[in-house]
């Protein structure tokens, strides 16, 4: 596996390149975010330091997601909600917050770049639809009133995971056993990223549903058309109340 190092300083940058390799990493180093250059080997993952996710961290992520599809797996010293949501929006798919293992950080590699799993329920390939929600397994498209979605790899997953049991809760926990390495304290805060990049990307109000102190589902299409009418009503009377109010004014 090609593992392409940058922004590390020289010291670390030495460290993870000689223990990665020992590991049987073939190691790509670049000197730093800035003057990474254009990649001569396409690395199969990317390991980026990053310290704090700033907008030069961010813009390096989005240039380099143009010269590749590798997955970007940052280092930092730390990382909250709003961090990992800019991170994620411009590129990054991971985070390993210092300080951390080299064996940790080997397997966290090869999970970036292992095929996904099966889903919960097993079977063939399924063409999903949920309202304006149609998910094509064998394609690996997703649709929302006919255009297309871009989604990234784990986000995928976890839709066909929903979309696969949809109208039934799925458990934080069941969702973090099948799609994040065990063990791993940062799944939960992942499993929130994704989610709020899903309800983000889909664009569809109430589609994925948060049960409190459980986990997550994904509405059945006529609980989708429910929820879909009653906001429409909402909005309807919100819009009246307003008109009432500049009548009277």
């Amino acid at each position: 596996m090609r593992v392409l190092i940058t922004g590390l300083g020289r010291r670390r940058s030495r460290t993870l390149s000689g223990g990665l390799a020992a590991l049987g990493f073939d190691v790509l180093d670049a000197a730093d975010v800035t003057g990474a250059g254009p990649l001569r080997r396409l690395p199969d993952v990317v390991l980026l330091e990053c310290g704090i996710v700033d907008r030069e961290v961010l813009a390096f992520c989005r240039r380099l997601r143009t010269e590749l599809q590798a997955p970007i797996i940052a280092v930092t010293h730390r990382v909250d909600m709003g961090a990992w949501l800019r991170g994620h929006d411009n590129g990054i798919d991971d985070y390993v917050v210092q300080p951390f293992g080299l064996q940790e950080l080997a397997a966290r590699l090869r999970l970036a770049v292992a095929p996904p799993r099966p889903p919960l329920t097993p079977g063939p390939p399924r063409r999903i639809v949920a309202g304006p929600l149609v998910v094509a397994e064998d394609s690996r498209t997703v649709t929302v009133n006919g255009q297309r979605v871009a989604l990234r790899p784990k986000e995928y997953q976890l839709l066909v995971v929903l979309a696969r049991q949809a109208g039934t809760v799925l458990a934080r926990d069941q969702l973090i056993a099948r799609l994040w390495p065990a063990g791993w304290d940062g799944a939960e805060r992942s499993l929130e990223v994704h989610i709020a990049s899903l309800r983000s990307k889909l664009a569809l109000p109430g589609m994925i549903a948060t049960v409190r102190g459980v986990g997550y589902r994904l509405v059945t299409p006529e609980s989708f058309l429910r929820l879909s009418s009653e906001a429409v009503r909402q909005l309807r009377e919100e819009a009246a109340g307003r008109e009432r109010t500049v009548v009277a004014a």
